[in-house]
């Protein structure tokens, strides 16, 4: 693996024992080369915390890349291929990890496409596809992976959104879907709590990942400005912030959406503005060394 991916975690090491005994299952985890998605970085962090995971992709050539980086780094997985839009493909794939890994704990509904342009000319056949797999393909997967969670005494379902459900950017189908989706996970969560199975939704902003590399350097610099914190998020940031609510630390959340965006969403486009003016137009003599007060 590259420097980017070398060390698990990206930003600290990965590597520990807070989901040793369980299983679990991502969609959309597979990869190739190095460069890491949010589903293979998920699934690497989740393996090299001691899951048996399941690496459900569309493509059994990029779900077999992911498994070979998770055994490189010493962790355990198995790759299934399916459909995600197939009820009777993921019902099967998830039939299948269930059986393979004697129990089922945690389900990362990360899978996701992007359409071809705003409602003005994506066609029926695009909007149809975005909402099969970003919303419907989700609940089949949650669908088909209840039973084995309430057979394990309850469990995890993280569902992988996106800020385009919160704010508009014009994406049309995809913003669409991805709100859909905040809005099931907070119903599931309801339906289910009762079971023991606790639901709750990830919405990343701008990360740097093979679907979001989109503007060259001057996108990159765009997008790591448009956050409060001025850091470039990763793959290995959403990777955590799943870890976290898959595994058992969070038994008692539930419900929730939660901005995995460095606070993007937390701010205004005139408040964005309005902060980057000023710190264009400050002194360069300027340090935090000169007052004592904030």
């Amino acid at each position: 693996m590259s420097a980017a991916t070398s060390i698990v975690g990206g930003h600290v090491d990965g590597h520990g024992t807070r989901m040793q005994g369980l299983s679990a299952l991502v969609t959309g985890a597979g990869s190739s080369g190095d460069f890491l998605g949010t589903g293979a970085a998920t699934a690497l962090l989740l393996a090299a915390q001691g899951a048996a995971v399941g690496l459900l992709d569309v493509s059994q050539e990029r779900a077999d890349h992911t498994r070979t980086l998770v055994e490189k780094a010493g962790g355990k997985a198995v790759t299934l291929v399916a459909d995600l839009t197939d009820e009777d493909a993921v019902r099967e794939a998830v039939d299948a990890f269930a059986v393979t890994a004697g129990r089922l704990d945690a389900v990362v509904n990360n899978a996701g496409v992007t359409p071809n342009g705003d409602v003005r000319t994506a066609t029926r056949a695009d909007w149809d596809r975005v909402f099969a797999v970003n919303a419907t393909a989700p609940m089949l997967v949650a669908r088909a992976a209840y039973p084995h969670l309430v057979r394990s005494g309850g469990g995890a379902i993280v569902n992988v959104s996106s800020i385009a459900g919160l704010r508009g950017f014009g994406t049309g189908a995809y913003g669409a879907s991805k709100g859909a989706l905040q809005s099931m996970t907070v119903d599931l969560a309801y339906s289910w709590g009762p079971d023991n199975i606790r639901v709750n939704c990830l919405v990343p902003g701008h990360l740097y990942t093979p679907m979001g590399d989109q503007g060259g350097a001057q996108g990159r610099e765009l997008r790591r400005k448009a956050n409060y914190l001025g850091l470039e998020g990763n793959a290995w940031d959403l990777a955590w912030a799943a870890l976290f609510m898959a595994g058992p630390e969070s038994r008692w959340i539930t419900g929730t959406v939660l901005p995995v965006d460095a606070g993007t969403t937390a701010s205004t486009g005139l408040g964005m503005l309005a902060r980057l003016t000023a710190s264009a137009s400050a002194p360069a003599s300027a340090s935090a060394s000169e007052g004592g007060e904030l």
